[in-house]
């Protein structure tokens, strides 16, 4: 940054231009109300294997994935712990949790067993999302866990669990945000230890 953007960056903070972020807030609603409000409901934000997805298809899949949540019994600040590739899926379950005020916990797809048990056991997840091509790496844990109560797999195979397209499909229920604040947590991230 030059020295004339860093002036300038300054002069708008002072001036109020960018906010600081309010008490009541909630990341996912906020991200996602902006947009809409912006005009992109039409607009591409995701592009998988499946095609390109838009602002407005996400915003109805991270509040149908929210009840779907709900519905399994989550409560505000439980936990999920995502193993999850590089979909529309991951977006939505991550924002999803959010807007409902429940804590993702997306970890690294490319950890071992040994992993994956701690981490389930550490952050007491009640749920595992899993993509269908991951699921082998973590078959083994589902029973092993004693505070996991529902595997929720993405993608044609649910391995006879939850399959999250199934969920979205079949969500009811009124819309809803987590009252959350601007200091709740909001997700976890487990580091490797990689770059030390």
């Amino acid at each position: 940054m030059t020295a004339a953007q860093e002036r300038a960056l300054d002069a708008a903070l002072d001036a109020g231009a960018v906010g600081q972020v309010p008490r009541d807030y909630n990341f996912a609603a906020d991200i996602l109300d902006r947009n809409l409000k912006a005009g992109r409901d039409d607009k591409p934000v995701y592009i998988d294997p499946r095609g390109a997805w838009t602002y407005g298809q996400l915003a109805e899949r991270v509040e149908r994935f929210g009840m779907a949540l709900r519905a399994l019994g989550l409560r505000r600040e439980e936990r999920v712990l995502m193993v999850m590739t590089d979909t529309i899926d991951w977006p939505t379950a991550f924002l999803g949790c959010l807007k409902a005020g429940i804590i993702a916990v997306p970890v690294n797809t490319l950890l071992t067993e040994g992993d994956y048990e701690f981490m389930l056991a550490d952050s007491r997840a009640k749920v595992l999302i899993v993509s269908d091509v991951l699921y082998p790496k973590l078959a083994g844990l589902i029973g092993k866990s004693p505070d996991l109560e529902h595997v929720i797999v993405s993608g044609d195979n649910a391995q006879g669990h939850h399959r999250f397209e199934d969920l979205i499909e079949n969500a009811r229920g009124e819309t809803y945000t987590a009252p959350t604040v601007n200091d709740d947590m909001a997700f976890w991230l487990y580091t490797s230890g990689s770059t030390g």
